[in-house]
């Protein structure tokens, strides 16, 4: 599921002033350290996490969802993963042509 913003929903206000790509976990309040990571941003293919296991059903998108452009950066990223729970991916991107922010819902 994708949905699309004015400004950064996940991503906190000031992630443009971070590092491309900093580990976040436990910071953002969950008290479970699970992968979380923000900043600035990088291509969603240079994630660390990416690419995923190959057995996964997600199919991971990195166009924004306002105007279908590919230029866009990862700003977020979060994942919940346990047993008997499934996964839960989060990621945010930020489009460099529109400026608008997309939202990515995955669960497996």
């Amino acid at each position: 599921m994708s949905e699309w913003h004015h400004k950064p929903k996940h991503a906190p206000a000031d992630y443009h002033l971070m590092a491309p790509c900093e580990d976040y976990r436990g910071k953002g309040g969950d008290p479970i350290p699970f992968p979380e990571y923000t900043g600035s941003g990088i291509p969603l293919k240079d994630h660390p996490m990416m690419p995923f296991d190959e057995s996964t059903l997600w199919n991971v998108n990195s166009r924004c969802a306002a105007c279908g452009s590919g230029n866009t950066l990862c700003i977020y990223y979060h994942l919940v993963s346990g047993l008997g729970t499934g996964k839960d991916m989060t990621i945010e991107l930020v489009c460099k042509d529109c400026g608008k922010y997309t939202v990515d819902y995955y669960v497996d």
